[in-house]
């Protein structure tokens, strides 16, 4: 009997491996230094691993700085899971969630929720928000230009966005930028195109002023200087100008005319005519052959008939 009790401790300690195995809410990849991706999904797990060392790279070569300490990503399955992790003011539409101020990055898991733009996109997004986030320090970074930032990185942007803005700017119903500050409270429709015009906005930045102007602008903030001095000393004026200029550029740029002066838009427009056009005509040509079936059809039994008499 006592020879047995050696087996049977090991195996004992083996069945409580495998059941705690088990129960464990997520496994850890051991791969890169610089994240550490909690996942059900090994799958999903690598290819996440792989989108965030190309997107690191990139922000970090653009930005010319890198990353102090790793970070930790969870992929979670379900919607309490993920309440519990970013809390309950988060709004319903988002599907992920960065924490800069602890390195942490929360995703739904893209097996079991929705997602309306690449997976790709989102996790480089939210990199993009630990990067600015530790760029910025204590500083205070107006939302649009956090979401701009990420947006921009991340490489979002669909033509349906061109459409979005400019019946926003038909309609008169283009946000202030100052008011993007409250994204979270926005239904989904108005926030994507809150998110849209902080895309433009922070482009806009880019193209006007250079690549280095919202790295100069979030490094004035990071040392407590207010954001109308960290815009005179970046850009030449103050924040309230900035604004001003820069809904001017988008009523200017998305008007009637120029929007159907745009060339692209343009071609996307008679690409849709085309097509439209070749369906009413077809529908038409299959109306005109079954009125040409019933007329031989009428023919027919007419002269049937007439056969029929004689």
């Amino acid at each position: 009997m006592s020879r047995l009790n050696p087996i049977v401790r090991v195996t004992i300690l083996l069945l409580v491996f495998l059941i705690a195995a088990q129960l464990s809410p997520s496994q850890t990849t051991p791969a890169s230094p610089r994240f550490e991706i909690h996942a059900h999904d090994q799958n999903i797990a690598s290819e996440i691993e792989t989108i965030l060392e190309s997107s690191y790279q990139r922000i970090s070569d653009f930005l010319e700085d890198s990353l102090t300490d790793a970070i930790t990503i969870y992929v979670v399955d379900d919607e309490e899971e993920f309440v519990a992790m970013v809390g309950n003011t988060f709004p319903d539409w988002g599907v992920a969630c960065a924490i800069p101020g602890r390195n942490l990055i929360i995703l739904k898991s893209p097996t079991q929720f929705k997602y309306y733009r690449p997976f790709s996109q989102v996790v480089s997004h939210e990199l993009a928000h630990i990067f600015l986030g530790e760029l910025s320090g204590k500083g205070r970074v107006p939302r649009w230009l956090d979401e701009g930032f990420a947006m921009y990185h991340s490489q979002e942007w669909r033509i349906g966005q061109d459409v979005a803005v400019a019946r926003a700017v038909l309609t008169g119903s283009i946000l202030p930028l100052s008011q993007i500050e409250s994204v979270n409270a926005f239904r989904e429709s108005k926030a994507q195109l809150a998110y849209t015009e902080s895309f433009l906005a922070v482009s806009y930045l880019y193209r006007e002023f250079g690549e280095g102007t919202v790295k100069e602008l979030v490094d004035h903030l990071s040392r407590g200087t207010s954001i109308d001095l960290a815009f005179m000393r970046t850009i030449g004026s103050n924040y309230l100008a900035f604004q001003l200029e820069f809904e001017k550029h988008i009523q200017t740029k998305y008007n009637w005319v120029s929007f159907l002066g745009d060339t692209f838009l343009l071609w996307i427009g008679l690409a849709f005519l085309i097509v439209f056009l070749y369906l009413i005509k077809r529908r038409r040509s299959a109306r005109t052959v079954e009125e040409w079936e019933l007329e031989d059809q009428g023919l027919k039994r007419k002269d049937e008939e007439a056969k029929d008499q004689t």
